[in-house]
């Protein structure tokens, strides 16, 4: 499963300690990550920029995983509402991970040996 993690970066000088600390454990549950905190930090681009790469980011994904602080900022409000509007689905830090993404994995795999016809 392809999934984004999404949590409050601007005004938060260890987001990318606690992005690394939520993508070594999607990764340990076997998903391919995408982590806008690998982006640099450059003041040739705009908040605007980066909301603009970090969408794309997201779009590309199954799910989106909301660190406990998403709800802190409002590009990750913004993320909620795309990740909405592109039915993704939804997994948030403050409750078990691995129970949902196990739920998740086992539906997909029900779902993947249902036979039409």
């Amino acid at each position: 499963m392809k999934v984004y993690i999404a949590g409050k970066i601007t005004g938060d000088k260890n987001y990318r300690r606690k992005f690394k600390r939520a993508e070594k454990r999607l990764r340990a549950l076997g998903c391919s990550v995408m982590n806008p905190a690998w982006l640099g930090d450059y003041p040739e681009f705009s908040y605007e920029d980066y909301m603009t790469v970090s969408g794309s980011m997201q779009r590309v994904c199954d799910a989106v995983f909301f660190l406990s602080d998403w709800e802190d900022s409002p590009g990750a409000r913004r993320e909620m509402e795309r990740a909405e509007s592109l039915h993704q689905t939804v997994f948030f830090e403050s409750r078990s991970i691995s129970t949902y993404l196990l739920r998740y994995l086992q539906e997909k795999e029900r779902n993947s040996k249902v036979k039409v016809g």
